[in-house]
């Protein structure tokens, strides 16, 4: 009595798996495992994210996060070179910037250098700033160079939408935007001034005396938990766009 085996199909092949729609075959080679014990070496250098604004008084990058699923709102006491420098690390990464000005011809520099406002910078007299649909996608920065009593704006913070007033002085406004901001930058001020911010501000004697002596390129960044001297250093691209650091325009 003879038995009969039936052959089992052959694997097909891979001109035969790529005809029919399976998939790619990956590459052949040895797999790479590590051992359990070894999975802690694994760590990557992975800082904040966010705009990178200088280094703190210990050589470390400060960033701030100012593209934001809430809304986030950040006042600058301080010179337009700052402000314009964020503007464009902020530009840099990734985010649409929204400039609403009662003097565009200081940014128009920026402008023709971003590509005549095509690439991620748009100028806007004050109070006409359109809704900039911001999202997780296209983040919004909105800088308002309004002057000393900027008005209320018709575009203000929301989600993925940040906005950063400056203000060259503290003015009858600053308190009112200080109470409203989640993060204040404050530059170089004078004695009056500076004991204002302190009061204001719940700010140490040392840091009120550090005020009016501040170098060029020097911010105090304050949240209510928190504060840092961050000096911005420009890029060699940034100092042929803007200069160096002043505090003064």
């Amino acid at each position: 009595m003879s038995t009969t085996t039936t052959p089992t199909p052959a694997a097909p092949g891979l001109g035969e798996r790529l005809r029919t729609g399976f998939g790619l075959l990956g590459p052949r080679h040895p797999r790479h495992a590590l051992p359990v014990e070894q999975a802690d070496s694994l760590t990557l250098p992975i800082g904040d994210d966010g705009v990178v604004v200088g280094v703190n008084s210990e050589g470390a990058p400060a960033v701030l996060g100012v593209n934001r699923p809430t809304p986030y709102d950040m006042v600058l006491i301080g010179g337009l070179w700052t402000a314009q420098v964020m503007a464009l690390r902020s530009a840099a990464t990734g985010a649409r910037v929204a400039v609403e000005t009662g003097r565009p011809q200081a940014w128009m520099q920026m402008v023709h250098a971003m590509g005549g406002g095509q690439n991620g910078l748009s100028v806007y007299d004050v109070g006409r700033v359109p809704p900039q649909g911001a999202s997780a996608g296209t983040p919004v920065l909105v800088v308002r160079d309004c002057g000393m009593r900027p008005p209320r704006g018709r575009v203000v913070s929301g989600p993925w939408q940040s906005v950063l007033t400056l203000l060259p002085y503290l003015s009858p406004v600053a308190p009112r935007l200080l109470r409203q901001a989640r993060l204040a930058g404050i530059q170089r001020v004078s004695p009056d001034e500076a004991a204002e911010l302190g009061r204001t501000m719940g700010l140490s004697r040392t840091e009120v005396e550090s005020l009016p002596a501040l170098p060029d390129g020097v911010t105090l960044w304050c949240t209510d938990r928190d504060r840092q001297y961050v000096l911005t250093q420009p890029t060699d691209a940034e100092i042929g766009l803007l200069g160096t650091p002043r505090r003064m325009d």
